[in-house]
């Protein structure tokens, strides 16, 4: 019986083959020459039946308002018949008795229409249009009309943009199945830049294109970002900001964009407006997402680390500087606020911030943004840029270059006063002021009996009028500020105090991309960045004794103590510089493997160089000795006349020697990546994306002397040799983002359920460091619009390890002092005092799990909303906290070893010991809700509302087991500064063709202050502040002469404070302001871009 089943269905299939042949014979006509214009495919058929001389049987109806395609030349009628049909959801096919039968196409499919036009109502032709989330993508034609006659049925995002044009967004466009969802007529803005079709705005899994070349693509091109697309609706909480976002800012360096909108981190000023901060310093210390330090915080630029900068203490290194990066090439920045290592490496215990360049430029930019105060005084910041992208070699090549040039200089005190404001407040005492302060060093008499034993010197005394020129000033103190030559001074005593630095900075950058064969696409980056920092005079203050017996300088007959301020007009106030270069090269080779798998290899070299040339202070003995020999007269107006020569000469103490630049940090930075990716791998339960890689990173500090040098070559003080270091870590990774659940085993009310799962293995023998890093996110999408949420994160951090040593000192000693300024709650002072970094060897990693839940609301096409609220909960054990200065004064119960007093218990502090230290654990909670709404169409352009809410439930840590947990948020204790509970941000805008305006507000919630502070406070907490800000920008291009065609001009002013509120008083700010500075020194201020792009 199965040999004649088998038999029967050989027969059968045999059967089947020859009927297809004979059918296949019968088919194929002899070709005819056709000649058939489009037109209703009604009339098209019946030309197409006398054309070809066959009979077609169709539904007159049916067709009579279907457009037919056009169709000439020599075919086949089945050919033919095929090319008229196409996209009119109708096909052909043949009978038994050879007539061709028009029936409608059971598709599984819409379609998607629409015309787009440009923002003077003409067609935009050839556009490029792309619907996220699929392989579709099209162009206009020269109607400006596009069409998608596939399009699956569901709720799809619409993309289309251009050079010169804002990204064209389209979302929740409901397609179903066997119908035509027409979009009408829509029609573009002007781009203030140049703008390519955005590779970033997509929103979810579900609505990213595939890596690769094209609109809506995130370009895996080679050189270019590294990092797998992310949007703000991704399964782990992105928050992305975009182009036209930071445009619209009016700001000269991203540093203070982000200051301004990452609510996430807390108040802490960054270097350029910290004038407490040594002049090579310019990390972007402020960026510390969700309370978690710096160091913690993973900065990326196209997916790749931003290096380290220097700090002041040899061997520790910094936040990097994200001011490095070009403004105008910044497509958009994601910032992901969770442990993120499994996807980002490194110490990503707060959360990671990626900096994405724009992919490619068309064109040329010259862009300028000026800021001043407009307060009545002059501090003006300003940036000029130049980018220009062109394709060559029929789009085998492609350039970007841009050079960008800022300046900036600061407020001063003589123009905010809150220096002048402490010092009306302080009483009036022996202590260094504008001019010198005299006191007799026994107490006794100086005009004789009955007067005081004190005095001051008068203002212009050049210290040869004797007894005679104090007339007027017995028993009186020099309360005022010091007031130097020039412009700029460092000591907060001084009159030209600065808030912040005098800074400029250039930045180049070229890349070029070259498609070398069709499977391999070759690119290199270059960038170079030098920044000059002055911070003006160095301002010494000084307590002398002047003799009895020194006749030729003191008329009083009597020993004298004399409190007084000294400067060196004679070096000039630039003579203090740092000079920062840096320098960074990447290279990359993309191969195109077949079934769509793209390998790439990247590689970067970077180069961190801070050099300085400038005075380490003076030398009190020398200084004393100069008095004592009659060469140094102390009792004249120091503001006034400056120093004798043999001051320059033997006491100052020079950085490695007079008008020498030293080099203070030499670090580099070499790493390399391979990774294997696929953006549409084919699984069992849907389409995904792999990423699969291996990374290297080695860091190289070099050895550096410390040579402190009197102005003849003398040492003034030992030698100091610190030994370099070299670190290596090796990663491996890998990241996968695919569906849970095949689409078609899910409820109706669900539309995709989409996970992101990656894990991360590094290793690294110099710093014992191993660990391995998992990361879990989840999202359900419901066809309502709504969309949930949950993610499972982690992160083991090891501390920064201290990349030199002094080669004399012991694992057990700290480092050299430097001078810094403390809040002394002990005594309710502020004074200098010296600091040294302590080594501790013991230091643990710690370990940090960060889980995270929320949902997402997106909803309309016309009125666009969207809503997001999620809770992001974060467990640290071991924790490592760095120790500054101030936190160490803060917990000297806690470490009574690193602070030392003079007298001990009460007597000012004179050392601290700095560095890292381990805790027990640190616990944080904090919501984050989003909304955003556009109308578009509103009076012929869009209207945008948005806002934006962080909201800390619950931050605490545990110094040590047996310690109670502290809440850092209800009574701190000084280990989270700058931690607020409430940060909002809001806006509204509009925009059409050639206008658009907007407001913005910030709040800052109020701050409770650690124990130790309220009293000088007189507050348990420091007020909330309000802020708003308010822009207008146009479109000039319009009334430029000839009605150029490819040459846009945009301009736009923004008035940032506009509400003028004062800071809020915080009396422990470390630069003696008295304010908490939350935003710009200057106050209100006036912002004003000119942008042109032809």
């Amino acid at each position: 019986m199965g040999t004649s089943r088998s038999t029967s269905i050989f027969v059968f299939r045999l059967g089947l083959l020859a009927a297809s042949l004979l059918l296949g014979v019968i088919s194929r006509a002899a070709p005819v020459d056709f000649n058939l214009p489009a037109q209703p495919a009604a009339e098209a058929l019946l030309a197409f039946s006398r054309q070809a001389g066959v009979e077609v049987l169709y539904s007159y109806d049916d067709l009579r308002t279907v457009q037919a395609q056009a169709v000439s030349g020599r075919l086949e009628p089945a050919q033919a018949l095929e090319q008229l049909l196409k996209d009119t959801g109708f096909a052909a096919r043949r009978n038994l008795r050879g007539k061709f039968v028009i029936t409608r196409v059971v598709s599984t499919t819409g379609a998607i229409t629409g015309r787009i036009l440009t923002p003077a109502g003409e067609p935009a032709a050839n556009l490029p249009v792309a619907l996220a989330g699929t392989r579709l993508r099209t162009t206009t034609d020269s109607n400006g009309a596009f069409v998608f006659p596939t399009v699956a049925p569901g709720t799809h995002r619409l993309f289309a943009g251009g050079p010169g044009y804002q990204l064209l967004e389209q979302t929740g466009l409901a397609v179903e199945t066997g119908s035509a969802l027409d979009l009408g007529s829509l029609r573009l803005r002007a781009a203030a830049d140049i703008t390519v079709l955005d590779p970033y705005v997509v929103t979810e899994r579900n609505d990213r294109l595939p890596i690769g070349e094209g609109v809506g693509a995130a370009p895996r091109r080679a050189a270019g970002n590294l990092d797998l697309p992310r949007t703000a609706d991704n399964a782990l909480p992105f928050t992305v900001f975009n182009r036209e976002q930071i445009v619209r800012s009016g700001v000269v360096q991203l540093n203070e964009f982000l200051q301004r909108e990452l609510l996430e981190s807390n108040t802490t000023q960054p270097p350029e407006q910290d004038s407490t901060q040594g002049s090579i310093i310019s990390g972007s210390s402020n960026l510390q997402l969700r309370g978690y330090g710096s160091d913690e915080t993973v900065i990326l630029v196209n997916g790749r680390r931003l290096p380290e900068t220097f700090t002041n203490v040899p061997g520790e290194l910094g936040t990097p500087d994200v001011n490095l990066v070009p403004l105008s090439l910044v497509q958009q920045i994601e910032v992901l606020p969770t442990s993120a290592s499994a996807l980002y490496t490194g110490n990503a215990v707060g959360g990671v911030i990626n900096i994405v360049l724009t992919p490619d430029l068309d064109g040329t930019e010259l862009r300028t943004t000026y800021t001043n105060a407009m307060g009545g005084f002059d501090a003006p910041q300003a940036s000029v840029s130049l980018s220009h992208g062109r394709t060559l070699l029929d789009g085998r090549l492609r350039l970007r270059l841009n050079a960008t040039f800022t300046e900036t200089a600061p407020a001063v005190e003589s123009e905010l006063g809150y220096q002048r404001a402490r010092l009306v407040r302080t009483p009036a005492g022996f202590a260094p002021r504008d001019t010198p302060n005299v006191v007799s060093a026994d107490g006794s008499p100086l005009f004789g009996a009955g007067t005081a034993n004190f005095a001051s010197v008068p203002p212009g005394a050049d210290g040869r009028g004797g007894l005679a020129a104090f007339t007027g000033r017995q028993g009186v103190f020099s309360t005022g500020p010091f007031d130097p030559p020039g412009g700029l001074a460092t000591n907060p005593n001084s009159q030209d105090f600065l808030y912040g630095r005098e800074q400029r900075r250039a930045t180049w950058y070229g890349s070029a991309v070259f498609d070398a064969t069709p499977w391999l696409q070759l690119g290199l980056d270059a960038s170079y960045g030098r920044t000059i920092v002055h911070r003006g005079h160095e301002v010494f203050a000084a307590e002398l004794e002047l003799a009895r017996a020194n006749t030729t300088l003191n008329p009083f007959g009597q020993d004298l103590r004399v409190a007084l301020h000294e400067t060196t007009p004679a070096l000039g106030q630039n003579y203090n510089e740092a000079q920062l270069d840096s320098f960074s090269f990447v290279g990359g080779a993309l191969l195109k493997l077949p079934g769509d798998w793209k390998l790439t290899f990247d590689a970067q070299y970077a180069r961190n160089v801070a050099r300085y040339r400038g005075l380490v202070g003076v030398d009190h003995d020398r200084w004393q000795q100069l008095v004592d020999a009659g060469l140094y007269q102390p009792l004249r107006d120091t503001q006034v006349h400056g120093p004798p020569q043999e001051f320059y000469d033997r006491a100052l103490i020079h950085h490695g020697g007079p008008g020498r630049f030293v080099t203070l940090g030499d670090y580099h930075t070499i790493e390399g990546a391979a990774r294997l990716t696929h953006e549409a791998l084919p699984l069992p339960t849907g389409e995904g994306t792999l990423n699969l890689g291996a990374d290297y990173r080695l860091n190289r500090l070099a050895p550096y002397t410390s040579a402190p040098r009197f102005a003849d070559g003398t040492p003034a003080a030992a030698i100091e040799e610190w030994s370099g270091r070299t670190l290596e870590r090796i990663s491996v990774f890998g990241e996968i983002q695919a569906p849970l659940v095949p689409v078609r085993m899910l409820p109706r009310a669900i539309r995709s359920v989409e996970t992101d799962t990656a894990v991360r293995y590094i290793v690294s023998t110099q710093s014992n460091e191993t660990n391995l890093a998992p990361t879990f996110g989840l999202k359900v999408d419901l066809r309502n619009g709504l969309a949930f949420r949950a993610s499972y994160t982690t992160s083991n951090r090891f501390p920064n390890p201290v990349m030199s040593r002094r080669l004399d000192q012991g694992s057990g000693s700290g480092s050299g002092a430097d001078l810094v300024s403390i809040v002394d709650p002990v005594r309710g002072e502020s004074y200098f005092t010296d600091a040294k970094v302590a080594v501790n060897p013991d230091i643990r990693a710690e370990s940090a799990v960060t889980q995270t839940a929320g949902l997402v609301f997106t909803r309309g096409r016309t009125h666009r909303f969207r809503a997001s609220l999620d809770f992001a909960d974060t467990t640290k054990t071991d924790e490592i906290i760095g120790l500054t200065a101030q936190t160490v004064v803060n917990l000297e119960s806690f470490f009574p070893d690193r602070v030392e007093r003079d007298p001990a218990g009460t007597g000012r502090i004179t050392t601290l010991l700095t560095g890292f230290a381990n805790v027990s654990q640190r616990h944080s909670q904090n919501w984050n809700l989003a909304a955003e709404y556009a109308w578009s169409g509103f009076l012929g352009g869009t209207l945008e509302l948005r806002g934006r809410w962080v909201w800390f439930q619950r931050y605490a840590n545990q110094l040590d087991p047996s310690q109670p947990v502290v809440d850092q948020l209800d009574h701190p204790d000084g280990t989270a500064p700058g931690l607020l509970r409430h940060r909002l941000t809001f806006g509204a805008a509009w925009t059409g063709p050639a206008w658009g305006f907007g407001v913005d507000g910030h709040y800052l919630g109020e701050r409770t202050l650690p124990l130790i502070e309220q009293a000088a406070q007189g507050a348990s907490r420091i007020k909330p502040y309000w802020q708003f800000d308010a822009f207008a920008q146009t479109d000039l291009t319009r009334w430029l002469p000839g009605n150029p065609q490819n040459f846009r001009l945009h301009a736009q002013l923004r008035v940032n404070n506009l509400s003028g509120f004062d800071f809020p008083k915080y009396a422990a700010d470390p630069t003696g302001a008295g304010v908490q500075p939350y935003g710009d020194w200057r106050g209100r201020t006036y912002s004003l871009s000119v942008t042109a792009s032809f």
